[in-house]
Parts: C-alpha cells; sequence; structure tokens
C-alpha cells in the first residue's frame, strides 16, 4: 500500500509539474484570423466594381497585442471596370489603441493594386500606359459602435490624371467615411454609413450627361444576422449620389455597353470568419 501510494504521489508531482511547465509557455504576442465572403455584387463606395456580377472574397489579417496589424484581402472584380484586371488585391498595415473601453483610434496605410489593370487596354479609344493601383493614408477615431475615418492618397487616386483624361493628377484627394455598426439584439446589427470624396481634379471634357465633377456622396444601409461557428449574413442596399457623372458609365470592353454603376443596388452576402 505505501508502495502504491508513493508511486501515486510521484506520478501526481509529475503530472502537476508537467502542467505547469505547459502553463508557464507564453502565448505568442501575436495572432491571425481570416476570412472568406461571397457577395451578389461587390460594392465599393456605392459603385459596382463587377459589373453586377458575384464575387468572392478573402483575407488574412495578423494583429499583435501592442496594437500594431497587417491584412491581405483580394476580390474579384471586371474588367469592364478596370481594364484588363480580374482582380482586386488591397495590402495594409496599420496601429490602433484603446484609449478606454469605449474609445480607440488607429492609423494606417492601404495599397490598392488592380493586376494587369491599365487604361492602355480599354478597347474603343487610345490611351497611354497608366495604372490603375494607388496608395492611401487613414486616421480613424471610434466610440462604441461608431466610428469615424479619414484617408487622403498618397498617389493618383485610381490613375487620374493628365494621362486619362483629368485637368491635373490627383494625389491628395480625401475620403471621410462615417458607419456605424449598432446592435440591436443578440444576432443582428444595424449597419450604416456615409461618406464623402473629394477629387483634386476635374474631367477636361464633360461626360455625356454633361458633368466635370468626379466628387460624390455615398450611402450603404444594411442588417447582418451573426450565426454560431464565425458566419454571418448581411442584406443591404447602397448608392451613390453623383449620377450626373456616373450614369451611362461605359464599359471598358464595349462603349454601348453602359451601365448607371453608381444607382441604388440590393446586395445580400455571407461571410465565414475563422
Amino acid at each position: 500500500m505505501k508502495a502504491t501510494i508513493t508511486a501515486m504521489t510521484a506520478l501526481a508531482a509529475l503530472s502537476t509539474s508537467a502542467l505547469a511547465a505547459e502553463e508557464a509557455v507564453p502565448a505568442p504576442p501575436f495572432r491571425t484570423s481570416g476570412s472568406a465572403t461571397l457577395v451578389s455584387d461587390y460594392l465599393f463606395k456605392g459603385m459596382t466594381q463587377t459589373w453586377s456580377k458575384p464575387a468572392a472574397q478573402g483575407s488574412i489579417d495578423l494583429t499583435t497585442d501592442m496594437g500594431f496589424s497587417a491584412s491581405i484581402w483580394a476580390s474579384n472584380v471586371s474588367s469592364k471596370v478596370y481594364a484588363g484586371a480580374s482582380t482586386e488585391i488591397d495590402l495594409s498595415v496599420g496601429y490602433k489603441k484603446s484609449l478606454s473601453d469605449d474609445w480607440t483610434v488607429g492609423t494606417g496605410l492601404l495599397w490598392v493594386y488592380y493586376p494587369s489593370g491599365n487604361y492602355n487596354k480599354v478597347r474603343y479609344t487610345s490611351l497611354p500606359s497608366q495604372r490603375y493601383d494607388f496608395a492611401e493614408a487613414n486616421l480613424f477615431v471610434s466610440y462604441k459602435w461608431l466610428s469615424l475615418k479619414y484617408s487622403r492618397t498618397l498617389t493618383d487616386l485610381l490613375g487620374f490624371n493628365e494621362k486619362t483624361g483629368y485637368t491635373d493628377g490627383t494625389r491628395s484627394s480625401s475620403y471621410i467615411d462615417l458607419s456605424a455598426d449598432i446592435p440591436i439584439s443578440d444576432n443582428y446589427v444595424l449597419n450604416l454609413h456615409a461618406g464623402h470624396q473629394n477629387v483634386t481634379a476635374r474631367l477636361v471634357a464633360p461626360t455625356a450627361n454633361g458633368s466635370r465633377n468626379p466628387n460624390f456622396q455615398d450611402y450603404r444601409i444594411g442588417v447582418t444576422r451573426n450565426f454560431p461557428e464565425g458566419l454571418s449574413v448581411s442584406l443591404g442596399m447602397a448608392w451613390n449620389s453623383n449620377t450626373a457623372f456616373f450614369n451611362g458609365t461605359p464599359s471598358n470592353l464595349d462603349s454601348s455597353d453602359a451601365k448607371d454603376v453608381g444607382k441604388h443596388r440590393v446586395f445580400v452576402s455571407a461571410t465565414k470568419m475563422f
């Protein structure tokens, strides 16, 4: 009996030591996560990026305990919107700091790439080589479910400059984003957004509707239903205010194929977090 008790005591001591050693291993200073989304129409700033077609999107994100983050996000786009391109890739780095349980501030850099996209691939006109890619810096502040973000381009916005029909380059164009994700029950969230885009140049020649001004406001309203295991489904509507500029936008592949790219559009999406 004594031998048995001694053996059990030794075994318990070994188990306790192993558990303590396991618990002593520090958690990694960073975390990774990701998402996969299917959406009926990729709408950005109230405008279709897929010519009213569905999109598959995904992201990989890294965050650290010190508040730094980095991510890569990708989606299909239409070459009718971005000549020669079928994909958008966004690379971002950022930093955020919690000031209290409710207040957070942060800043970041964003690079947006459209592989193979170039204005010289527009089929019905002759344009010089100019890519759509651009970079921007941003600042944001959030309070609970409300956030305000200011972004400013570090390069020409989407390649808008003298080569692509504008009066000047569009570096330092700005965008203000006011968004709210308001919990309305345990599983439902009301999504609201309003944005204002200021472009630092105008078109040299007016659009078919007589507009040379690309500035706009865009809006989005929707509801998200959260499910277990990181799944969510959203239903909403988005639109753009500058109908004079964006109505009747011709496809880059065929000038007779025109679309009101910023009109009111309903979308549905499903997202899985992992």
